[in-house]
């Protein structure tokens, strides 16, 4: 049984949202294990040099471990494919929404929220202009407008490559 708040366009956004929030999930932990490993990889150089006398050995040994630990404490390797995982069980689901009924869909987004990557407040809003983007809902087409991104959520956007295409006006 559906809610009777789940209609379809609520449905279909819900699905866009999830899509566009799991593909941002993905991207942005992607970024950030890159970015971990390239200062493991510098600080790795950091300390061959400080055997020579060229940096200082402590500063670049506890560099070296405050990087370490994040990494094994926050996985986002292990969270980037998990939110890839997800996307893609979206993806799917968007792409035979089409053919679904209403109960089809709730059903299955049920069951895909139950894998949902745990959310990153910065990037909530970005995932909901891009699915509302996607779904054509836009002020152009006489929905209501929504909030601009702040410039947190507009710094994490960009860093995870996937600013929204929801355009607002000046």
């Amino acid at each position: 049984m559906i809610n009777p708040e789940q209609n379809r366009p609520n449905l279909e956004l819900e699905v866009a949202y999830s899509l566009c929030f799991e593909k941002l999930m993905y991207k942005f932990f992607g970024r950030i294990d890159k970015l971990i490993s390239f200062f493991l990889i510098l600080s790795s150089m950091t300390a061959i040099g400080s055997i020579g006398g060229l940096v200082n050995g402590t500063f670049s040994g506890i560099f070296l471990a405050v990087i370490t630990a994040i990494q094994i404490i926050y996985t986002p390797s292990a969270k980037t494919q998990a939110a890839k995982d997800n996307y893609c069980l979206y993806c799917k689901l968007y792409k035979k929404m089409g053919s679904m009924s209403d109960e089809e869909i709730a059903n299955h987004l049920a069951d895909s929220t139950k894998y949902d990557t745990d959310e990153i407040g910065l990037l909530s809003h970005p995932a909901r202009l891009s699915a509302l983007a996607m779904m054509g809902m836009t002020p152009d087409r006489h929905y209501p407008e929504e909030r601009k991104l702040t410039l947190s959520e507009y710094l994490a956007a960009l860093f995870a490559g996937e600013l929204p295409e929801y355009h607002l006006s000046t």
